[in-house]
């Protein structure tokens, strides 16, 4: 019914001589009909809600994978640790990083993994510390993998840098950036003779 008077009245506008007011109100009158493009903006309008979503569940699906990959990785080369191999290398922490960095380098930069290795008597003694301080730099970094029959963990970090507006805050990075850490607890085999 409404656009029926807006024709009604446009033709008794276009019968009469009307002045600028009355061809300003036409013109608006022909703008309120016209529906070309409204569905572009209404996806100007949905669009950047959209690509958050999106490329945000694409991120999110992302640093799951690097996480399950370090987790994995981590399992791998800390067995070359309770084996021994690590320890009979010429180099053991060159040697353990080439381990856990052959399937994560296609992943992430290797070199910002940072590797902490301790051996410690029992599994009741096993120490913690903090790997990444508030800044962002890597602290208590150590390489211990102990002999046969030590308890050792074996822990890694990596600072995961976020792209996506917004995932950031949700997640609760800081500065953009989201620490990943994977751990691997266990006891050396006896590699070198019965454990005493």
């Amino acid at each position: 019914m409404d656009h029926m008077a807006d024709e009604r009245l446009e033709g008794m506008m276009r019968r009469r001589r009307i002045g600028p007011v009355g061809r300003l109100l036409m013109r608006a009158l022909r703008l309120r009909r016209d529906r070309r493009g409204v569905t572009a903006i209404e996806f100007a309008l949905v669009a950047p809600i959209l690509f958050t979503v999106l490329f945000g569940t694409i991120e999110i699906a992302m640093m799951y994978y690097v996480a399950t990959s370090m987790e994995g990785e981590i399992q791998i080369a800390a067995r070359q640790i309770r084996t021994g191999n690590v320890q009979g290398a010429a180099d053991p922490v060159e040697e353990f990083r080439t381990l856990l960095c052959d399937n994560l380098s296609n992943l992430l930069n290797c070199d910002s993994v940072i590797i902490d290795v301790r051996a410690m008597p029992d599994f009741g003694s096993i120490d913690k510390p903090p790997l990444i301080d508030e800044d962002g730099n890597p602290q208590n970094e150590n390489f211990d993998p102990g002999e046969a029959g030590d308890v050792v963990l074996v822990r890694i970090a990596y600072r995961y840098s976020i792209l996506t507006p917004f995932i950031g805050d949700l997640l609760g990075a800081t500065n953009g950036h989201f620490d990943m850490y994977a751990a691997a607890a266990f006891q050396n085999e006896p590699y070198d003779g019965p454990i005493n």
